[in-house]
């Protein structure tokens, strides 16, 4: 046991010093030994998730929301080194130090290449693209992802979690969730520290941590599948590795193939990281007393700062697990569950309380009633997804967890069910404001995405109750009529799935290829139309000599394009975002002079630069620029195909 210390001692020294010394191999050093050295964790795999939790945790309370901490290189390393020394604290604590290394076991290599094969099969797209295809493929993939993009470039550039603006109006998204492009950035400073990319060339670098967050939520929930099916297996005295296989195996294919990568597509990473969060956070700290006792107390407040960071909401979802850790740190001493649950919830309420508040004055001052009308209005935004699943499923896992509890495996129960139950609780408050807004239900933005958090939240407990299942069957056959049931199982699963072939575009004419295949597609399919990501990062280029200017892409333009500009140009402000959101319709007439000269005489702190590459564009700016001359530049964008471009329309508003 001393030489497993000494051994872990030394090679987390040593990780130190390689992330200060050579960045990107100390950074993979100290992730490799977050899976090997920290106290807790029964499996590799088990080990990083827990310690992922709470790095993103520690990086919430360090780096809030327009906060003064600083974010760059020096900053990230401080964290993730501080992270190593306290591990290796820990082990100084008698009841710690005989906590061994895990053995490497099949679900640990599964898992580990579950993530890095998901984070190629996201990337491949964009793998040797240029920056037009790389831009073209995010905006046509989804809208959300221009939001994102601003806020990690905003996060990195400033170097900080307040980003200041041109026009000294509030930064537009200033005040909601961007934990996840504070993460990135971080990470990004960490691997490569000194340099200093213009925006434009941190399109690539938001593409890979993207993925790459993605694939890892895919499998952390696979992993939280497989464990629940070894407890479940446990119980009904089959083969525990086989099911925690057939359990992983079978959500990572949900995960790829089904409806989650359109999450992915669509721009909403930090959701994903949200719903990973509270759902494995709730697992870990609910699935038996011992867990609750010695991983619950400090994972769920550390899981409520973070999703209040990422999309606050979900943080309803941590209050069941967390009544039953207080009830096991009980049984330890009478009031150490009542102080633990009264200051836990007083931390993550403020939390909570002051994230909502800055939304509610960031939107004008509105109240939490007029708010809740105002999203649920928003009809429109949201990713396909199995609605009818996503509304059985919750159900299926309640009666798993009834089951559970009739035999006494409360715990295992409560982690069964106890997020989606707390989840179910702002679906009703989402139902009121679509029913307030007199949207149907099914419409709303955020009654949808409220159920396909209840769909993701479950999807790990549905895994695991049919690889049981498998299992259970598997034994109670002949060998060869087990065969042929896996074999028949796989053949059913590819055609429920659908062709999952080389070139997945190419399907015939009436088929229907799986939701993470057809997501794929059309990734590929938006990178290979560049013309737009060309006009977009020309025309920030060519309003590089004025970095005071608002832009305003004038020719194969629209709401969208411009903001893709502003966000390449600058620090979009609340004030530009306004400006853009009141754009006519494109294709850009008088019409639009007038709305930018009434913009212009509304407001006075409004200098543009307006970018075009069409002639007949030039003629018809001419007497605006002539007239606001002292507010109005006008700027030509070199395009390859100037002949195209005089009649090309890029047009999405």
């Amino acid at each position: 046991m001393r030489r497993v210390t000494i051994a872990l001692t030394v090679s987390g020294v040593l990780s130190v010093a390689a992330l200060w010394l050579v960045p990107p191999v100390g950074f993979i050093a100290v992730v490799v030994w977050l899976m090997l050295g920290p106290p807790w964790g029964r499996s590799l795999v088990e080990r990083l998730i827990i310690s992922m939790l709470v790095l993103i945790g520690a990086i919430a309370v360090l780096f809030p929301r327009d906060g003064a901490t600083p974010v760059d290189a020096t900053s990230g390393r401080l964290v993730l080194s501080t992270l190593v020394v306290l591990s290796l604290l820990l082990r100084l604590i008698p009841a710690l130090r005989g906590v061994r290394i895990p053995r490497p076991r099949v679900s640990d290599a599964v898992l580990l290449l579950i993530a890095a094969g998901g984070s190629l099969w996201l990337l491949s797209a964009y793998l040797g693209r240029n920056t037009y295809q790389v831009v073209s493929g995010l905006f046509f993939s989804g809208w959300d992802n221009q939001a994102h993009f601003t806020t990690f470039a905003n996060t990195y550039v400033q170097q900080s979690t307040a980003w200041a603006t041109v026009d000294g109006s509030m930064a537009w998204n200033q005040w909601y969730p961007s934990l996840h492009t504070t993460i990135w950035s971080l990470g990004q400073h960490i691997v490569n520290p000194g340099a200093s990319p213009d925006r434009t060339q941190l399109v690539a670098p938001y593409v890979t941590w993207t993925a790459v967050s993605f694939a890892l939520c895919i499998a952390a929930l696979a992993w939280m599948a497989g464990d629940m099916a070894e407890r479940f297996a446990k119980l009904r005295d089959v083969s525990m590795a086989a099911a925690g296989i057939v359990a992983v195996a079978g959500f990572a294919a949900f995960g790829f193939l089904g409806s989650p990568t359109l999450l992915f597509n669509a721009g909403f990473t930090n959701f994903m990281m949200a719903v990973t969060v509270v759902t494995v956070a709730g697992y870990l700290s609910a699935r038996s007393w011992q867990s609750a006792r010695k991983l619950g107390w400090f994972l769920i407040p550390l899981a409520g700062v973070a999703v209040s960071g990422l999309w606050t909401p979900l943080v309803l979802a941590l209050a069941i697990p967390a009544v039953l850790v207080a009830i096991a740190l009980s049984r330890i001493q009478i009031v150490l569950g009542p102080i633990w649950l009264l200051l836990t919830g007083a931390a993550i309420g403020l939390v909570a309380f002051l994230q909502t508040d800055a939304i509610l004055q960031a939107e004008g001052g509105v109240t939490t009633g007029e708010f809740a009308e105002t999203i649920g209005g928003v009809g429109i935004g949201m990713s396909a997804f199995n609605i009818a699943a996503a509304m059985a499923f919750p159900l299926v896992a309640l009666l798993a967890a009834i089951a559970l509890g009739r035999e006494r495996q409360w715990p295992l129960a409560i982690a069964s069910v106890g997020t989606s139950i707390g989840i179910a609780v702002f679906l009703v408050y989402a139902i009121a404001g679509a029913d307030a807004a007199d949207l149907p239900r099914l419409v709303s933005y955020y009654v949808l995405k409220t159920l396909n958090a209840l769909l993701l939240t479950t999807a790990p407990v549905i895994a695991a109750l049919f690889a049981t299942a498998i299992v259970i069957l598997v034994k109670s056959v002949g060998r060869v009529m087990a065969v042929t049931g896996s074999i028949a199982a796989a053949l059913l699963a590819v055609s429920v799935f659908g062709y999952v072939g080389a070139t997945p575009w190419q399907f015939n004419e009436g088929f229907s290829a799986a939701p993470g295949i057809a997501a794929a597609a059309e990734r590929g399919v938006a990178v290979e139309d560049s013309l737009i990501g060309e006009a977009i990062v020309n025309a920030a280029d060519s309003a590089e000599p004025f970095p005071k200017k608002t832009t305003l892409l004038w020719d194969g333009s629209g709401t969208l394009p411009n903001r893709w500009v502003g966000s390449l140009h600058g620090v979009l402000s609340t004030n530009q975002s306004r400006f853009y959101n009141g754009l006519p319709q494109f294709p850009y007439d008088e019409g639009t002079v007038d709305y930018v000269e009434l913009a212009l005489n509304l407001n006075p702190q409004l200098d543009l630069v307006i970018l075009w590459f069409r002639g007949v564009s030039g003629e018809q700016l001419a007497d605006l620029a002539r007239v606001r001359a002292d507010r109005v530049t006008l700027q030509q964008v070199p395009m390859r195909s100037s002949a195209l471009c005089e009649e090309c329309d890029l047009t999405i508003n």
